[in-house]
């Protein structure tokens, strides 16, 4: 399985218009995406503009009513999880992570042997992908200790605008694609395990 995911889009609409280009490009199964939205329902058709199934969470930038269009529209997982093919994905939102956390190291214990992804708009702490401008490790302790304790497939984040990168935590492949509002993004395959940054201009 092939996934694009993309973080933190900020009410880009000229990032979003580039999907349908970069999906057929790329020749992706899915979209992931890692939260903030922060803008109104337009934007999220046009995430679903290109027909992939997409899986995500909202971020701590978008509000209850961008949660709510993501949940209608079949896209938030945010305490949650959604199974595609023989991946489930859990999901951990920006705005109650702790909560989320909880209820997805439910399901991660319910999933026993299956094939899990993470997708978190926070990283896990004391990674590549979660050092802010200061220099601080600023990722959660608790999705660091979930992914150690449930090695999943991936652990697929955001939020940290400044540290776009692709680490590991034990055998979890962790990817922070950067701001989708500056043309960046991932393609992530699961099967080979590995990720590769892209950066457009949109």
């Amino acid at each position: 399985m092939r996934l694009l995911h993309i973080s933190d889009v900020h009410c880009s609409t000229s990032s979003v218009n580039m999907l349908p280009s970069l999906v057929e490009r790329h020749r992706v199964d899915i979209v992931v995406l890692s939260g903030d939205l922060e803008c109104n329902d337009y934007l999220i058709e046009g995430i679903l503009a290109p027909g992939l199934p997409v899986v995500g969470v909202p971020g701590n930038m978008d509000d209850a009513h961008i949660s709510r269009v993501m949940k209608e529209k079949d896209i938030n997982i945010d305490a949650g999880a959604r199974m595609i093919g023989d991946v489930l994905f859990v999901g951990i939102g920006g705005r109650a992570p702790l909560s989320s956390l909880r209820r997805a190291d439910e399901l991660l214990r319910e999933a026993g042997s299956r094939k899990t992804v993470i997708v978190s708009h926070h990283p896990p702490h004391g990674t590549k992908v979660d050092i802010a401008y200061s220099g601080v490790h600023a990722g959660l302790h608790e999705l660091r200790a979930l992914l150690e304790r449930h090695q999943p497939l991936a652990c697929l984040c955001g939020h940290i605008h400044e540290s776009p990168g692709i680490d590991r935590v034990g055998r979890t492949l962790v990817v922070n694609p950067g701001p989708f509002s500056r043309g960046r993004y991932a393609v992530v395959d699961l099967e080979k395990g590995r990720a590769e940054l892209f950066a457009e201009n949109p």
